[in-house]
């Protein structure tokens, strides 16, 4: 809005018009002039107050920018902040009733009709889009257990209850703690901050709640910035609300109270400036406060913009143990490892150690599909074995026969390299699973009349055939055949030089 009165100041002053701001933080004697009638024809720039608050008089045109600054929550400190987004056809129209509360008048739009036919019928409510732990913490405090036993306008989504739920679990907003939370002007995140760091807690999140842009991303640092009037106003607004914000905290202690306030916003810092997040996440960091921390503020693009550093022994507590078989892709081999995580972040982790023969086998075996089973068997002989069951009759062998078989093969194997030695008994394997009755059915090898024999070849969508010189097939009277069928199979006749000449 005050950009834009600088901006009209000149068309202002050559056509007489008094340019009269019009919004919430404006003192009751500037929004009085605003509203009041004047002498002066009036450009009121005003918020979406205007939209249905008030009738002023004498308005005969709106301009409509289709836009509104819409209170939204931010993800990472659940803290209110206010987007730009397009308005509804509801707002719209709303916004073009202004100028026709008293008299004719019309609404310049400044965006095209097709854009208008486009937008949403209503805006979606409130409590729909928000995110929903501050309203349970005060229900909570109320002794509400259950906002569903409630009869909404608009009911909340079970999803958002459930995440505001979590948190609030999280954060031991239970029972006593919830009605001292309660009475704290505060998102509950902030409320935990400030009972458990007092005065330094209430910094932070006047740092946090105002927006202000900081030059560093290490809190301790940035509390030691200069404030903007904003982050100081906000801090003063909390010292009033708060009879008692207790005494001074030491860093160490305030770094607990952020974990405390933020306990599923933990991350790991990597060299290169990745941060591993608890949630299984990442964002980017290029310089780090700690290897552990608790990354605060963190812009859409995923840069951290705030974080505070933390001990790895203060998430042991909220740590589990998780033991089991893990892939090395360098040495191409399954190794036993243990862990220490927090959430889905690793704190601490060792490799080496027994491993369990089944598990490893399972791992090795899906490691050997994901990199392709011919780089260890031959995979003409395994598609003819394919071929051959299907023209028995026998069914299909599919992938999870193969895998089955794998895992059977790679039992008390740890590598790559362990299973290219094994490899040539995994035909066999899947052979074995059919019995006498393929061997029967759909042979291997042929005994032709001159007594030589001769390998039978299967191939998916042919008829099975044989080759063989044209010498070992005198004195034959008809084709061979196989199958239960008895398919006669087709003869390559072979000249001296192997080559098929019939």
């Amino acid at each position: 809005i005050r950009r834009a009165a600088r901006a009209c100041e000149a068309i202002a002053q050559r056509h007489d018009l008094l340019i009269a701001p019009l919004y919430g933080d404006l003192s009751p004697a500037e929004q009085d002039r605003a509203v009041e009638p004047a002498k002066q024809r009036k450009l009121i720039l005003s918020t979406n107050i205007a939209e249905s608050s008030i009738t002023i008089e004498g308005v005969r045109v709106v301009i409509d920018s289709g836009l509104a600054r819409i209170a939204s929550d931010s993800p990472w400190t659940g803290l209110p902040s206010l987007e730009v987004k397009r308005i509804s056809k509801a707002s719209a129209r709303q916004r073009a009733g202004r100028a026709g509360r008293t008299g004719p008048g019309r609404v310049i739009r400044l965006y095209a009709a097709e854009d208008f036919h486009r937008r949403a019928d209503h805006d979606e409510p409130e409590i729909l889009r928000r995110e929903l732990s501050q309203m349970c913490l005060q229900l909570e405090a109320g002794g509400v257990h259950d906002p569903m036993e409630l009869d909404w306008l608009d009911a909340p989504t079970q999803s958002a209850l459930n995440a505001a739920e979590r948190l609030l679990d999280r954060l031991e907003a239970r029972g006593e703690n919830a009605t001292k939370m309660a009475r704290l002007p505060l998102h509950p995140r902030m409320a935990r901050l400030v009972l458990d760091a007092g005065d330094r807690g209430a910094q932070v999140a006047a740092l946090l709640s105002s927006g202000q842009r900081l030059r560093s991303s290490d809190l301790f640092h940035a509390l030691d910035e200069e404030w903007d009037g904003r982050t100081r106003a906000v801090y003063d607004q909390l010292r009033r609300s708060l009879r008692s914000a207790g005494g001074r905290c030491d860093d160490t202690a305030l770094a607990k109270a952020v974990l405390a306030a933020f306990p599923d916003r933990v991350g790991r810092w990597r060299a290169g400036g990745t941060v591993l997040l608890s949630n299984g996440g990442s964002a980017t960091m290029p310089v780090a406060p700690g290897e552990f921390m608790v990354a605060m503020d963190v812009e859409e693009r995923g840069v951290i913009r705030l974080a505070c550093a933390i001990e790895p022994e203060w998430l042991l507590d909220h740590a589990v143990e998780r033991s089991g078989v893990e892939w090395n892709r360098q040495s191409e081999r399954v190794e036993a490892v243990n862990a220490w995580l927090y959430d889905e972040l690793v704190i601490d982790e060792s490799r080496g150690g027994r491993l369990d023969d089944e598990e490893a086998a399972m791992l090795l075996a899906a490691k050997v599909v994901e990199a392709g089973i011919e780089r260890f068997v031959d995979r003409e002989e395994l598609d003819s074995l394919a071929a051959r069951v299907e023209f028995a009759g026998l069914g299909a062998i599919g992938d999870s026969d193969i895998l089955a078989a794998l895992a059977t093969l790679c039992y008390g194997l740890r590598s790559f390299a362990d299973v290219t030695k094994a490899a040539a008994g995994l035909v066999p394997m899947l052979e074995g699973k059919f019995g006498r009755v393929l061997d029967e059915i759909a042979p291997t090898r042929l005994r032709l009349p001159s007594g030589r024999q001769t390998k039978v070849h299967y191939e998916r969508g042919k008829t099975p055939w044989v080759a063989s010189r044209l010498q070992d097939f005198f004195g034959i009277s008809e084709s061979p055949r196989v199958g239960r069928e008895r398919v006669p199979l087709v003869i390559h006749l072979l000249a001296p030089n192997q080559r098929a000449v019939q």
